[in-house]
């Protein structure tokens, strides 16, 4: 883990890392999409495996200093929680696959065990002063980003059916994201477990 200057202000958020083994389905169903969109007027700009991830709580541009305090209120929200499986499947967009801006790999939440830790999440962090989130909770990969709305819907119903193979939860990571060329990087700041 790398240290930040005191004085900066960080753009950070709170997520979950992908098994490998689910990291390579979902990048080989991008990898599928991506070949099919090649002689397309799609513009989508694909993102790198190596920053597939589930956002729990997108915390913004936040001073340095509030990081201790985001890693203490993290593990007391998280506390006894024990870690479980999620599964990687289907394809979706937001804010539709007719308009899509952001097109992801869905997650399975059926028992609520990423959306309750999202929540428990969220509430520690409303402690602190980040804003609720409006929106109700979509937990997804993203795989790529459009600059302009477009429509996917044959494009994703051209794909087979992916189910994207189970992700062992046992790890909270706070990542920090800066921007280098076109495309954003991710730093690993802290991290929790759970049970």
């Amino acid at each position: 883990m790398s240290e930040i200057s005191e004085t900066s202000s960080v753009c950070l958020f709170i997520g979950v890392p992908l098994s490998m083994r689910s990291l390579k389905a979902v990048a080989n169903a991008a990898s599928d999409l991506k070949e099919r969109s090649a002689s397309t007027d799609f513009d989508l700009r694909w993102v790198a495996p190596a920053r597939y991830h589930v956002t729990l709580k997108y915390l913004g541009w936040t001073s340095q200093e509030v990081v201790p305090a985001i890693r203490d209120a993290v593990s007391k929200a998280i506390a006894g929680r024990k870690a479980f499986d999620m599964r990687c499947r289907d394809l979706g967009a937001f804010p539709s696959l007719d308009k899509a801006n952001v097109l992801w790999a869905g997650i399975d939440d059926r028992m609520g065990e990423l959306s309750g830790l999202a929540k428990a999440v969220g509430s520690a962090m409303e402690n602190l002063g980040f804003p609720q989130e409006v929106r109700a909770f979509q937990p997804h990969v993203t795989i790529a980003r459009l600059k302009r709305a477009q429509d996917l819907v044959k494009l994703t119903q051209e794909a087979p059916a992916h189910v994207f193979s189970k992700s062992w939860v046992d790890t909270l990571i706070l990542y920090k994201t800066s921007v280098e060329s076109d495309a954003s990087e991710y730093e690993k700041i802290a991290s929790w477990s759970l049970e």
